[in-house]
């Protein structure tokens, strides 16, 4: 499992595998972000089964599910209220890790800058050049108040 830092409160990576719940909580994760949807492959683990083990070790679930490239405004402010809230350090994830990234960045665009948030997206090794223009608009909506 490869985890990769996006900011001080927030890593993310791919899908885990119900084994690897008790690391991540001995490397100290106190939340858990899952963004994908039930069911979206043959191969996915339980997510009540992950999240019955994540609690059991102390850690707390949240689930927002969202389709890839589907990022609905209020999944954004969800995910900025859960990530503003929930106790950190929180690690997020989806198939690829892709969605988390892109969401954390939508979700921030109104409090760092655009650059920034797409030069800690390159270091983790996610793209978030196609989103440039959706980010900008993130950032003029929030600091215009809408």
């Amino acid at each position: 499992m490869e985890i990769k830092r996006l900011d001080g409160r927030l890593s993310v990576t791919a899908q885990p595998e119900l084994n690897e719940l008790e690391q991540l909580a001995a490397q100290g994760f106190r939340t858990i972000l899952s963004n994908r949807p039930r069911g979206e492959s043959e191969d996915q683990p339980d997510p009540d089964t992950l999240e019955q083990k994540a609690e059991s070790l102390g850690m707390a679930w949240y689930q927002l599910p969202v389709k890839p490239g589907e990022y609905a405004q209020g999944d954004i402010d969800e995910f900025g209220r859960i990530l503003s809230e929930a106790p950190g350090p929180i690690l997020g994830f989806c198939r690829s890790g892709k969605r988390v990234t892109h969401l954390w960045a939508l979700s921030q665009a109104g409090h760092r800058p655009v650059p920034e948030l797409i030069e800690a997206a390159q270091s983790a090794g996610y793209d978030l050049e196609p989103l440039r223009e959706r980010l900008e608009q993130q950032a003029s909506q929030a600091n215009s108040g809408h």
